[in-house]
């Protein structure tokens, strides 16, 4: 049996605790699947110094992993002493590493603020792609895709989340994926600990395993984590109870489902001159803005504006800042604080130099800059680079001047009146939007509808029910747990054959959970099982059985009743004495 051995806090030696000073049946493990990984057992005072040693932050170590004792909890009773122990598995301290966001100073006399207030940095949003643009004479057609513009979010990869928030970390923390994973949305990664790592690869990877090697993080794909080890169940052999548990709550058979919009924005231009960017300041703006063109998205870069390399990279607001600064304007380089270098105008008043904003007033996220009524050029997200695009495609919230800026575009004097136009859009479903359904299960338990999915991932009506299909439940849940006769240690992932006499269960099924008991003589180990498919098609394939037995039996009564009412003496339907004890008889055999 392995040893449990203790390292107290900030201590290098590692000690052996007697397992004679352990209560063995307080001591036991438990596991469940991306939720919980515990040790606890109480330990009577034996004078050692692994006793000693045992403390809140202390660690143990059993079966080649370590533990944190979070409870320590000293217990006087009958003239003993003793201490409760609770530890969780060492790998919930990636809890303690922690991401923050890039706050900035705004009393830098670079950052051209003069207050002493800290603001939380600029976020970006991210856009679509634009599909397609059309010119007639002055009018635009712009076919814009709405599907991308949600807010901080940006496709990441597991390894994408994972070398995030464990790269570099000073607890000795690394990573492993085991497994293929697709990418997904999430919200832009900025802040955080290492148990929003966790939650958001469960969260946004339903496929992943979270099955740790101490301080080593490996996440699996749940089809690499299940393995046949070649163990076996067998009820009233090894077990003492087999406790299924069939659960229809969350059945979902159908879905309706919304996919990504595109919008048509015709606009016409009225004055040929539109957005002022036929002047000479005008022209020496764009040119100026045009130079950074290519240069890459990197979130925090380009400060402090004038005095960085605005080549390595920059982000939204310090590339606005930045041009700006090129013409001997200083603003600050973050959202919020440039609300207040200029004054809003109207979307038709839009010329070179204007800002537009994205997110409310007060809490703006993202900036552009117009280089004319119609286009703009910016920063869009991390993967990208300085870039133009029509305005129509990620139009701001709202658009600002500054004067400054103006008087520069116009050659000396400030115009306010820009280049008019009349714009007018509608909205278009890439595909119509369609109901999902389960035929075979709505046949069996009738309509269990799922809520709506609206998606706007999908321009593609076939990949978006791919999906819907994923997301519904059309059998009922089974969920199995065994008791043991034995000790027998659990393997996480064990696709054990289990099998309970007379045809009620005959079927593989891998271990979620458990609750071990190692050193207990009257604790044996508990298994939670995981189902599939198949096995629930097997336990409905023996509820049949059992039915067909039950009707079978019942079709052999009415049979004796009926041949007994059919010979009876008097040969009128009525029982005398002798057939009513034949028949109670007969129900009795």
């Amino acid at each position: 049996m392995d040893k449990l051995l203790v390292r107290g806090l900030k201590r290098t030696e590692i000690e052996p605790l007697g397992l004679s000073s352990l209560d063995p049946d307080s001591f036991y493990i438990t596991w469940a699947m991306n939720e919980t990984w515990q040790l606890q057992f109480t330990a009577r005072d034996d004078g050692s110094v692994a006793y000693n040693m045992l403390d809140d932050e202390s660690s143990v170590f059993y079966d080649g992993q370590e533990y944190i004792v979070k409870q320590c909890i000293p217990d006087f009773v009958d003239g003993t002493k003793a201490k409760d122990v609770v530890a969780t598995h060492v790998y919930n301290e990636a809890s303690r590493i922690r991401k923050y966001k890039q706050y900035i100073d705004t009393s830098d006399p670079s950052s051209g603020q003069s207050t002493n207030v800290k603001a939380n940095p600029d976020d970006t949003g991210s856009s679509g792609d634009n599909s397609s643009v059309t010119q007639n004479g002055n009018t635009t057609i712009t076919k814009t895709d709405e599907g991308d513009n949600q807010e901080n979010q940006i496709w990441y990869s597991l390894e994408d989340v994972l070398k995030y928030y464990l790269d570099g970390n000073s607890l000795g923390f690394t990573y492993q994926i085991i497994g293929n994973f697709g990418k997904s949305r999430i919200e832009q990664l900025q802040d955080g600990n290492g148990t929003d790592m966790l939650s958001k690869i469960v969260e946004h990877w339903p496929n992943a395993v979270i099955f740790p090697d101490n301080r080593n993080i490996r996440v699996y794909n749940i089809d690499d984590f299940e393995k046949d080890y070649g163990n076996r169940l067998d009820y009233e052999y090894n077990t003492t109870e087999f406790k299924l548990t069939y659960d229809s709550t969350s059945l979902t058979n159908e879905v309706f489902c919304v996919g990504a919009k595109y919008s048509v924005e015709t606009e016409t231009e009225t004055d040929s001159d539109s957005g002022n960017s036929s002047g000479a300041g005008a022209q020496a703006v764009i040119a100026d803005a045009k130079k950074y063109l290519g240069v890459p998205y990197k979130y925090g870069y380009g400060r402090p504006v004038g005095t960085a390399n605005p080549y390595n990279g920059m982000d939204c607001s310090s590339f606005v800042s930045r041009v700006y600064y090129d013409f001997g304007i200083n603003i600050p380089a973050y959202t919020v604080a440039m609300e207040s270098y200029g004054h809003e105008i109207s979307r038709d008043q839009v010329q070179t130099g204007d800002m537009g904003f994205y997110g409310s007033k007060g809490a703006s996220h993202h900036i552009c800059l117009a280089l004319d009524n119609n286009t703009m050029i910016y920063e869009p997200q991390p993967g990208e680079v300085c870039k133009t695009e029509p305005i129509s495609y990620y139009p701001p919230t709202w658009w600002e001047r500054n004067d400054d800026m103006a008087k520069i575009v116009a050659g000396g004097s400030s115009d306010d009146s820009g280049g008019a136009s009349t714009s007018t859009s509608a909205e278009y479903y890439y595909f119509a939007p369609f109901w999902v359904k389960d035929l075979d299960s709505i046949n069996k338990y009738g309509e269990h509808p799922l809520e709506q999915i609206e998606d706007e991932r999908f321009h593609d009506a076939n990949s978006m029910r791919q999906y819907a299909l994923s997301q519904l439940q059309p059998e009922p849940s089974l969920t199995v747990e065994v008791t043991t006769y034995t000790h027998m240690k659990p393997i996480p992932g064990d696709k054990i054959h289990c099998m309970i006499p007379d045809g009620e269960l005959s079927t593989n099924l891998a271990v979620v959970g458990f609750d071990w008991y190692p050193l207990s003589e009257t604790n044996y180990s508990v298994f939670t099982l995981n189902t599939n498919a198949q096995n629930i098609l097997d336990y409905q394939a023996s509820q049949r059985n059992d039915l067909n037995k039950a009707f079978s039996q019942i079709s052999k009564q009415s049979i004796a009743i009926t041949n007994i009412a059919n010979n009876t003496s008097e040969g009128n339907g009525a029982w005398n004495e002798t057939e009513v004890k034949a028949f109670d008889n007969s129900k009795r055999s």
